[in-house]
């Protein structure tokens, strides 16, 4: 950057429906200092609710959608926009964006190129590392949001090691976007006194809402006044309404897609995330945020934001026996609740707010910028 105008950065992501990656690419796009970056989003599967997150604050959103199959006229459409907006360098979020992201910046004259991975399978088929390792050539650096997806990027597809790290997600304090004590989030929501877990996520297969729900019977049988709460939206919401409705006295409720988690989080006692695969919740460091105890599966990431026995507990992946003991240990138990919910906030102040990421970028994007300048 020589002329003291922002650099103009593209953001590639699938889409703009509320998910994690979602949340974080748009929560970066609007933390970045606008006299030094101007960050427009490009989507190639449409949009969705974090659309006035954006528009709220003037950052400006491309959908160029793709064809069915490979589209190998994609990149192109997508360099030209790039050259027409005047685009100085790339960011994808995920591997499905790197494949259209990375193309597009080399034909809109080579811009550099930064790729962060937040989640998948690895590894993936073998046809699939073939074109990931061909792509990880075309990436002029790399981040995952966890040690666990680095290291599987760098063993399983070949990302270079010496241009591959970690930089872990960050949210914004729950406690500053809800300062009210729980007993006023649950007269606001209109609880009662009892024990609820809380557990958010959209409501599709790998979030593993239907094995929360049932396991939550053994909840009930150690505490029979526990609530479960699922906040989010999915194409499984009809199969989990079916399976809650199994379950006595409305122990279960599914609230649909919520903006107010903060005050969800203040209301509740113990955050659950029931996933089957994670790469670094959000909503789990949300949860340590808002000073919740959690209960999760050691899947992905989520080992090195929970501390087993000081945050939360962490149980081993499929012992549903073993997670609604945790569950249930902790909702009987006040005071351990409390001091791992101390525990929680300090950790999230210390390594998961969204200053230190975005931060963390800013140094990745300068590095870029100039690098690109020299």
């Amino acid at each position: 950057m020589t002329s003291g105008e922002p650099t103009r950065l593209a953001m590639v992501i699938p889409d703009l429906r509320v998910g994690g990656l979602q949340a974080m690419a748009v929560g970066l796009a609007r933390a970045l200092e606008q006299t030094e970056w101007e960050p427009t989003i490009y989507t190639f599967d449409g949009g969705g609710g974090l659309e006035s997150a954006l528009a709220e604050v003037g950052i400006g959103h491309v959908n160029l959608p793709r064809s069915p199959g490979v589209d190998p006229g994609h990149a192109r459409r997508l360099a030209r926009r790039f050259r027409e907006d005047g685009i100085e360098l790339v960011h994808c979020h995920n591997i499905t964006a790197l494949f259209h992201g990375a193309r597009a910046a080399r034909g809109a004259g080579r811009l550099p190129v930064l790729y962060t991975e937040h989640d998948r399978e690895m590894p993936a088929p073998w046809r699939h590392r073939v074109l990931h390792r061909w792509l990880s050539r075309r990436v002029t650096s790399v981040v995952a949001v966890c040690e666990q997806l680095a290291r599987a990027l760098i063993a399983t597809e070949g990302f270079p090691p010496d241009r591959t790290g970690t930089l872990v997600n960050g949210v914004p304090d729950p406690r500053e976007r809800y300062s009210g004590t729980r007993e006023q989030a649950r007269a606001e929501l209109g609880w009662d006194d009892a024990p609820v877990v809380l557990a958010v996520g959209s409501l599709t297969d790998v979030k593993n809402h239907s094995g929360l729900i049932a396991l939550f019977a053994r909840v009930r049988e150690a505490c029979s006044d526990a609530r479960l709460v699922i906040a989010g939206e999915g194409p499984l919401r009809p199969v989990l309404e079916e399976s809650a409705g199994q379950l006595p006295d409305a122990s279960v409720q599914l609230l649909g897609e919520r903006d107010d988690v903060d005050r969800l989080l203040a209301a509740s006692d113990v955050f659950a995330l029931s996933s089957r695969s994670e790469g670094l919740s959000l909503s789990l460091i949300e949860a340590h945020g808002a000073g919740r105890p959690s209960v999760a599966y050691d899947v992905g990431g989520n080992g090195e934001v929970l501390l087993h026995g000081e945050t939360g507990r962490l149980v081993s992946a499929d012992d549903s026996v073993g997670f609604a003991e945790a569950l249930a240990g902790l909702l009987a138990d006040p005071a351990e609740r409390g001091r791992m919910g101390t525990t929680a906030r300090a950790r999230y102040q210390g390594v998961f707010t969204l200053d230190r990421m975005v931060a963390g970028y800013v140094r990745l994007y300068r590095r870029l910028r100039d690098a690109r300048g020299t």
